[in-house]
């Protein structure tokens, strides 16, 4: 068997007394006081505002244009609709895209 005792000359970090990824033991200071978050502004409700109206117009036309395809006379309606729900779908996440970050932080747990 192999002693897994360590010498007293030896350095050595007690596994109780730090965690992986901490930064250290903590100073004795006050505490940062959290801000609490700023609601959205004009622009941010009103770009989600249009963009659920385009959710909504894109899924009404990609139904649409799923329902006409049945039919061969409906086909001709029906896969442009899909074309045009997809376009609209495609300039909605442009616009989500667009302009300064996000308000909402995901975390990673």
């Amino acid at each position: 068997m192999d002693d897994r005792r360590v010498a007293v000359n030896e350095d050595y970090v007690e596994p109780e007394l730090l965690s992986p990824g901490s930064s250290g033991p903590r100073s004795e200071g006050p505490r940062r006081q959290e801000v609490p978050p700023q609601p959205p502004g004009l622009l941010a409700r009103l770009k989600a505002f249009i963009a659920a109206g385009l959710a909504l117009v894109g899924v009404a036309l990609i139904m649409a244009g799923a329902l006409l395809t049945s039919t061969v006379i409906g086909a001709i309606i029906g896969i442009p609709l899909l074309i045009l729900g997809a376009l609209v779908f495609f300039l909605l996440f442009k616009l989500l895209a667009s302009g300064s970050p996000s308000p909402v932080i995901f975390r990673r747990f």
